[in-house]
């Protein structure tokens, strides 16, 4: 998450701190998801590290419901990052991994031959929205419903999101706030997925360190071992040596599969040091 994301989630709980109460004038769709006007504000935290959907909790005097906020600046380009396979199988099942695999081999079969693709090994994944050349479209691989689970959360509890605020700027009251907070539904789902993509992120490891760690979802794979060892620093090479192939649910990334190349291959790929 950038710095600025991180302001912004701050911002929004230092605003709902200055209140006791919520105004008892809220949206319609809040009272249908069990929230009462004029509810008594027990706490707001801030939850965006923890790795849930919800960024800000406004958790309200029972028996009123949380308000459970999935916040997105207006630039920002990304919904879900850098997807581990158990996650993917999680929330999506066994058959939408198998499927995202499939593309991801197809689509790097592909790339390895674009003028603009430079060295990798393998191919980790974001979602949201992207242009360009590694990008797919969603409904190339999943459904609406699994738009979803990737903006409100998968399962119950308070790490799953039931309201959407998308903005730029803090409201300066509560007030102001409550009405620009949507629900999770079909409207604004559909409204928010305009150019909702699945964003390839083939890696380079002579340039990246800290994302070689991410799961991969398809990985290069040479046609045999070469008789002595080799320092290989362009795709040009490397292509020549073997392709893309299919990955299993095994956490596999990048520093696995260059690790394998060395040692198995005799395939040695200079890596960045930091």
């Amino acid at each position: 998450m950038s710095e600025k994301s991180n302001q912004f989630e701050i911002d929004i709980v230092n605003l709902i701190k200055n209140y006791n109460v919520i105004p008892e004038n809220i949206p319609t769709w809040m009272e249908n998801e069990g929230i009462l006007p004029g509810s008594q504000i027990t706490s707001v935290e801030r939850m965006g590290n923890t790795g849930s959907k919800t960024d800000v909790i406004i958790r309200l005097e029972s028996p009123s419901k949380p308000i459970k906020i999935s916040i997105k600046l207006n630039s920002a380009h990304h919904f879900g990052n850098w997807y581990s396979h158990p996650r993917i199988i999680e929330e999506f099942g066994q058959e939408n991994f198998n499927n995202l695999v499939k593309d991801c081999t197809l689509w790097a079969n592909d790339w390895k031959n674009h003028s603009n693709a430079s060295l990798f090994v393998g191919v980790s994944i974001c979602f949201g929205k992207r242009q360009g050349k590694t990008a797919r479209e969603f409904t190339q691989v999943f459904n609406y419903e699994d738009i979803v689970k990737i903006v409100a959360g998968y399962g119950e509890g308070e790490g799953i999101a039931n309201c959407l605020f998308v903005g730029s700027e803090v409201p300066v009251t509560i007030d102001e706030l409550l009405p620009l907070i949507k629900p999770i539904d079909e409207e604004v789902i559909m409204e928010l997925s305009d150019n909702f993509k699945v964003a390839y992120r083939p890696i380079n490891p002579a340039t990246e360190r800290s994302n070689r760690g991410k799961a991969v979802y398809t990985k290069f794979q040479p046609y045999k071992p070469l008789e002595e060892k080799r320092i290989v620093k362009t795709l040009e090479e490397l292509n020549k040596l073997g392709e893309y192939v299919e990955v299993e649910p095994n956490s596999l990334n990048h520093n696995h599969i260059l690790r394998e190349l060395d040692e198995v291959y005799n395939i040695c790929i200079p890596l960045a040091s930091r």
